[in-house]
């Protein structure tokens, strides 16, 4: 008997954990990326986690607003300040917590968002050295790439894919005055969507 007491302890705890780690987990419900014909790289970013929170990230990287869209959640205050050592304090959304990248990241660009909850942001960092430092690299498993001197032909700096969404450009084998601006977006999903700005 007392073995199997064990045993069923034993599981009951590994559940609990289990419970636990997926509570706190978050998941991307829908992502919405701006780009601009007249920037380069991602000029805004709308995302809804766990289909209860909506979150404004401009292009600095840092967190403009929040919303909620079912209960009510904790404002969000915290604004990085250049001068201070960033993510020495832990802000939240709600039960979330936020955190930026500071200056114990040697090699990664201070200030810009690190992570929400488990969500993960990442950006070309000084390893990088065909990308423009500093430019998102990823959010949670949305990989993000840029046209960079290998694509000879292309507006460098400009966003090639966020997740399977493809942005195209007038390039130099068109003839027009158009360089560099948006010729198409394929691939536009629920999930993800690359929208274009006015500026």
């Amino acid at each position: 008997m007392i073995p199997f007491m064990k045993t069923k302890k034993a599981l009951l705890c590994a559940l609990l954990m289990c419970w636990g780690l997926y509570s706190q987990a978050q998941t991307i419900t829908s992502a919405r990326f701006r780009i601009s014909d007249h920037a380069k790289g991602i000029r805004s970013i709308e995302l809804l986690l766990n289909n209860t929170i909506l979150v404004g990230i401009n292009e600095e990287g840092r967190i403009d607003y929040t919303e909620s869209i079912s209960g009510n959640i904790s404002d969000y205050h915290a604004n990085p300040d250049p001068e201070r050592n960033y993510g020495q304090e832990t802000t939240t959304i709600g039960n979330l917590s936020v955190r930026y990248y500071d200056n114990f990241d040697i090699h990664d660009p201070k200030g810009k968002l690190k992570s929400i909850g488990n969500i993960q942001f990442k950006y070309n960092n000084t390893f990088d050295i065909h990308e423009q430092f500093g430019s998102l690299k990823s959010i949670g498993n949305i990989q993000i790439s840029y046209y960079n001197t290998f694509d000879i032909h292309d507006p460098q700096g400009k966003v090639k894919s966020i997740g399977n969404v493809q942005i195209k450009y007038f390039n130099k084998s068109d003839i027009t005055e158009r360089f560099g601006r948006i010729k198409s977006i394929e691939g536009n999903t629920p999930a993800v969507a690359v929208i274009t700005a006015r500026k």
